[in-house]
Formats: structure tokens, sequence, C-alpha cells
């Protein structure tokens, strides 16, 4: 008997159903870049709020000749500026991703390459602070402090290091097909 008269059959088609479907780690890491970059604009946010509000009792402790290493006004106003402009990036990185444009995986990959900098820029300028620190301690003291504090500093590289898995997640053959 055939169903071909019967009204509740499906019509005959002639469409190819080797449909490939999207990866999802372009609208994953799209999500995640939007989430960390709004938290990275209320740090940016903050430290120019904290800066500014600190601003005279800064500059009163660099006169006096007993200023914080690190904490200068002008390093912070460039960090408040740097983690404004690059949250904002994260942002906008996201919303491409998010709508998977390759944009975004491309503005991705310079993103890692500006974090990388930025990080080496960080960690020499973090050892030439606790050098100048420790330069007034006891010689075995500053060694040891200044042994720990290179350790902690070696923490600037483990956002550029998720950074780069997350780029070459994002730059697998797969992934990029899926982009527009």
């Amino acid at each position: 008997m055939s169903d071909s008269k019967n009204p509740y059959t499906a019509p005959e088609s002639n469409v190819n159903n080797n449909l490939q479907t999207r990866s999802s780690i372009p609208k994953v890491i799209g999500i995640i870049s939007i989430i960390l970059g709004a938290l990275g604009l209320i740090t940016g946010l903050f430290t120019f709020a904290g800066t500014f509000m600190a601003s005279g009792a800064l500059e009163s402790l660099q006169e006096s000749g007993a200023a914080i290493p690190g904490l200068d006004k002008n390093y912070l106003m460039i960090s408040g500026v740097i983690t404004l402009v690059t949250s904002i990036w994260a942002i906008f990185i996201g919303f491409k991703l998010l709508k998977y444009l390759d944009l975004g995986r491309r503005h991705f990959n310079y993103y890692t390459i500006v974090t990388i900098i930025i990080s080496i820029v960080t960690f020499f300028y973090t050892k030439d602070m606790m050098d100048k620190m420790f330069a007034d301690m006891p010689s075995d003291v500053a060694n040891a402090a200044g042994g720990m504090a290179t350790l902690g500093s070696m923490g600037a590289f483990i956002a550029p290091i998720i950074l780069i898995i997350v780029a070459l997640l994002l730059n697998q053959k797969n992934v990029k097909d899926s982009l527009i």
C-alpha cells in the first residue's frame, strides 16, 4: 500500500541534510570576554576614582620623601587608562565573537599580543619597584624577599598564558570555519 496519497505524509524533498553545526567556542569565549571586560571596566573606574581621591595624599607622600613604591600617581593613572581601554576592547571582542564574526577572532589575537607586551612591562616595572623597596634592607632579608617578590610578580604572565591557549582554540580550522 502506497502512502503517497496519505495527506499526513511529508512530501519527498531533495534537501541535503549534511548541515555543519557551528562550533560553540566563539560564543562561550564571547560571553566570558564580555563578563571579564565589564569587570575590568568597573576596576578601571575604581582605579581612577581612588587615584583622584587619594591624589593629595600621594603627592604629599612624594614631597615628604616617604612615598610608597608602586603608589605613584602617574603609574596608577596610566594603569587605569590601560585597564579601561583593554576592558572596552574585550567587550567589543566579546560581542563580535557572540555574533560569530571573524573580526572578533582577529581582534582577540591582537588583544593577546597587547596583553603580552603589557605583562612584560608590568613585570619589569614591578621588579624595579621591589628592588628599590628592598635596597634599604639587610642583604640576606632583601635577597629572600626579592626572590619571593619575583615569584609573586610572575603572576603577571598567567593572563597571557591563558589568552594564548584561548587564541589557539579560536584559531583552529573548525572554529575559524564557523565564523563569518
